[in-house]
C-alpha cells in the first residue's frame, strides 16, 4: 500500500469536525508537554506530568469512540459531549481547556458549561455538613486551635518540592486529637499546604505538635521545637467524620441550611463503555491509555525516577492527529489495518520501556504481534552519583499500620529525588533518587532546593552540602 501524504491543517480542518480536532490537540498538547518537562531534569514538574497523564485515564476511550463514529455529524456530537465533560472538572482543568484548544486554533470555550463555584463545604447522605478545603487565614486557625489539640498533634508525612524552575511548595500532614468530643474512630487528619515555601527549617525526623501564626507578613507553621515552614499564604484539608457537631460545624450549619451540592458533571457513564471502540482501535486505545496510566506513576514519589517518562512520551507523539486520521478510514479492514499501524509505529518509537508498559497491563491476546513478550521486571534506576545535584523532593512518612498491606506494619521513611547532572556534560540532567527507611536525622533547610552540590552517600548516611543531612537504614535490595 502506498503512503498518503500527511494532510495539511487547512485540509484536516475540512476532513474532521472542528470539536474533535480539538480533543485531539488537548491530547498532543499534553504528550508534547510531557515531553518537555520530561526532557531535563531540571525542569521536571511531578504534579503537572501527573495532571496531564490523568486526564486520559478517562478520556481515552472518548476520543476513539468520537474519531470511529459513522458519520461526520456523530463524530463532531461525541467530540462535543466528550469535551465539555473533560473540562467540567475544576477550574484549573476548564482554563487548561480553554487555552490548549485557543493555541491550536480550535477554541472551545463558547461550548463549555459556565464555571461551578467554588465549594469549601459539602453535607453528606445524611445531610451532615463537612469540611472540604479552606484558606488557613486568623478566623480558621483560631477554630481549629480551639477544637483541636495543636500542641498534641502527632505526624504524619512531609512532601517539599521544587516544580521545575518554580518555587519549592511544601505539604505536611497531621492526625489531630479533638477537644470537642472525644471518639473512639481516631483523630481528624488536617493536611496544610504553602504553594510558596519562602522559608523551611526542619529538625526530625520526628515533631510534635503543630503551631500556626497568620499574620499581615504570612504564615508560619511552627513544627515542634525547632522546625517552621513559612510562606505568604497556606490553605488546609481537614478531614473530620464528626466535625459536624463541632461548634464550627455547627455555626456553619446554621448559617448555611440548604444542601450545598457539588455540581452535577455533565453525565457520559455508561455511555461511553456502550461506544468503546471495536478491533484494532480497541488495541490502540488501550496501549494509549496503558501509556499514559504508567506516566501517572509519577504521582508516587518513589516511582519518580523508576519511570520512563521521556520514552512514554517519544512513543506516543503526534497521537491525536495520528488517532482521527485512522478513525476517519470508513471501511472496517482499511481502518483495523491502520490503528494496528499506528499501534506498531507507538511501540516502535517507544522501544522496550514502553512495550514492557503496555505488556503488563494488557491481555495477552490484546498484545500485538511481531514484539516479543519482554521481561516484566523493571531495570534498576540509576544511583544517585557524586556529580552536582539539585534536590527536586523530599517526602517523609511516619511509621504507620495498614491492614490491607501483607506486611501491615509500614516503617518510617525518606524519599528523595535530585537532578543529577549526567557524566557526558553536554547531556541534559538525568532523575535519580534515594531512600532511607527509619530515619533517625533529618536535617534541612530551604536552600537544598535551591543551590546544587555535590552528594556525599555513604550507607544509611546522605549530605548534600550544608543545608541537608539524613541517616538511616538504606533501603533492602
Amino acid at each position: 500500500m502506498t503512503p498518503q501524504p500527511a494532510a495539511t491543517p487547512a485540509a484536516a480542518r475540512a476532513r474532521h469536525p472542528r470539536t474533535l480536532l480539538a480533543f485531539a490537540a488537548l491530547l498532543d498538547a499534553s504528550i508534547d508537554r510531557i515531553a518537555e518537562l520530561a526532557a531535563d531534569a531540571r525542569e521536571f514538574d511531578r504534579d503537572e506530568v501527573y495532571r496531564l497523564a490523568d486526564v486520559w485515564d478517562n478520556n481515552t476511550y472518548a476520543l476513539f469512540a468520537a474519531a470511529t463514529a459513522p458519520t461526520r455529524w456523530a463524530r463532531e456530537h461525541r467530540a462535543r459531549r466528550a469535551v465539555r465533560w473533560l473540562a467540567d472538572l475544576g477550574s484549573r482543568r476548564r482554563a487548561w481547556v480553554v487555552e490548549r484548544t485557543a493555541a491550536a486554533g480550535v477554541p472551545v470555550e463558547r461550548l463549555l458549561l459556565p464555571p461551578g463555584p467554588e465549594i469549601t463545604h459539602l453535607r453528606d447522605w445524611d445531610g451532615a455538613v463537612d469540611t472540604r478545603f479552606a484558606d488557613l487565614d486568623p478566623e480558621s486557625a483560631a477554630w481549629l486551635a480551639a477544637e483541636y489539640d495543636l500542641p498534641g498533634a502527632e505526624f504524619r508525612r512531609l512532601a517539599v518540592e521544587r516544580p521545575g524552575s518554580g518555587a519549592p511548595y511544601a505539604r505536611i500532614t497531621f492526625g489531630l486529637p479533638r477537644r470537642y468530643r472525644q471518639v473512639t474512630h481516631g483523630p481528624a487528619e488536617l493536611v496544610l499546604h504553602i504553594t510558596e515555601l519562602t522559608g523551611l527549617r526542619f529538625a526530625g525526623p520526628d515533631v510534635a505538635g503543630l503551631f500556626p501564626q497568620v499574620g499581615p507578613d504570612g504564615v508560619v507553621l511552627g513544627l515542634g521545637a525547632g522546625g517552621e515552614l513559612r510562606g505568604p499564604a497556606a490553605d488546609f484539608e481537614l478531614t473530620d467524620p464528626y466535625w459536624a457537631s463541632s461548634p464550627t460545624g455547627r455555626r456553619y450549619a446554621a448559617a448555611h441550611p440548604e444542601r450545598a451540592e457539588p455540581r452535577t458533571r455533565s453525565a457520559r457513564g455508561p455511555y461511553w463503555w456502550a461506544l468503546a471502540p471495536r478491533g484494532r482501535a480497541e488495541e490502540a486505545a488501550r496501549v494509549l491509555r496503558a501509556a499514559m496510566l504508567a506516566i501517572r506513576m509519577v504521582g508516587h514519589s518513589g516511582a519518580v525516577h523508576r519511570t520512563p517518562v521521556g520514552a512514554l512520551a517519544a512513543g506516543l507523539s503526534g497521537a491525536g492527529r495520528r488517532i482521527l486520521d485512522a478513525g476517519a478510514v470508513r471501511d472496517r479492514a482499511g481502518r483495523d489495518a491502520a490503528f494496528r499501524a499506528l499501534t506498531t509505529e507507538w511501540l516502535h518509537r517507544g522501544g522496550p520501556d514502553l512495550v514492557r508498559e503496555v505488556h503488563d497491563r494488557l491481555p495477552g491476546d490484546l498484545f500485538p504481534a511481531g514484539h516479543a513478550r519482554p521481561a516484566t521486571t523493571r531495570p534498576a534506576p540509576a544511583p544517585l552519583r557524586p556529580a552536582p545535584s539539585a534536590l527536586l523532593l523530599l517526602h517523609h512518612g511516619a511509621a504507620r499500620h495498614d491492614p490491607a498491606r501483607p506486611d501491615p506494619v509500614v516503617p518510617s521513611f525518606l524519599q528523595f529525588q535530585f537532578a543529577q547532572a549526567a557524566e557526558n556534560p553536554d547531556a541534559p540532567w538525568q532523575l535519580a533518587g534515594h531512600h532511607l527507611e527509619h530515619p533517625a536525622t533529618l536535617r534541612l533547610t530551604l536552600d537544598a532546593f535551591h543551590h546544587p552540590a555535590t552528594p556525599d552517600t555513604t550507607p544509611g548516611r546522605l549530605t548534600l552540602g550544608p543545608h541537608l543531612t539524613a541517616t538511616g537504614t538504606p533501603e533492602p535490595r
